[in-house]
């Protein structure tokens, strides 16, 4: 995925959403951090014309509207998306919930990192790896 390659966050917490985009920054990551605040956001964000250079969502699963499952719901349940990475995010290591989000069909479950330091590693590897790392042919979402 190139640098003009867009990463939506959906995320409630204001102060979650500064660290992240301030780790985004600081680890000096060139992709686009578009930041909704819930899963119906999300899903309407989706339907516009700017989700086209979406590459990767971060999710958060615990938010007020619409939570995180539920919109991973929504999303896996549209051919559109069929392909769309989605990295859960979440302060719950449950293995109900991480088993749960697998289930309906996340990329990858990770839990929230409880310091700046740890959450610049962490977007760190999440760039690395969904952004270096190539995807089969005719598998990149296209809306």
């Amino acid at each position: 995925m190139d640098v003009t390659t867009e990463v939506l966050l959906v995320e409630d917490s204001e102060d979650d959403v500064y660290f992240m985009q301030r780790a985004w920054a600081d680890n000096e990551i060139p992709n686009p951090l578009k930041v909704v605040k819930n899963g119906r956001e999300c899903l309407d964000w989706l339907e516009t014309p700017q989700s086209r250079k979406l590459g990767l969502i971060l999710m958060d699963i615990n938010m007020p509207v619409m939570n995180g499952i539920e919109c991973l719901r929504h999303i896996r349940k549209n051919a559109a998306f069929e392909h769309l990475p989605v990295v859960m995010l979440s302060g719950n290591q449950l293995s109900k919930t991480v088993t749960q989000t697998y289930r309906i069909g996340c990329n990858s479950f990770i839990e929230k990192p409880q310091d700046y330091v740890e959450l610049q590693q962490t977007v760190n590897l999440i760039h690395r790896y969904w952004y270096n790392n190539r995807m089969p042919e005719g598998t990149q979402y296209e809306s």
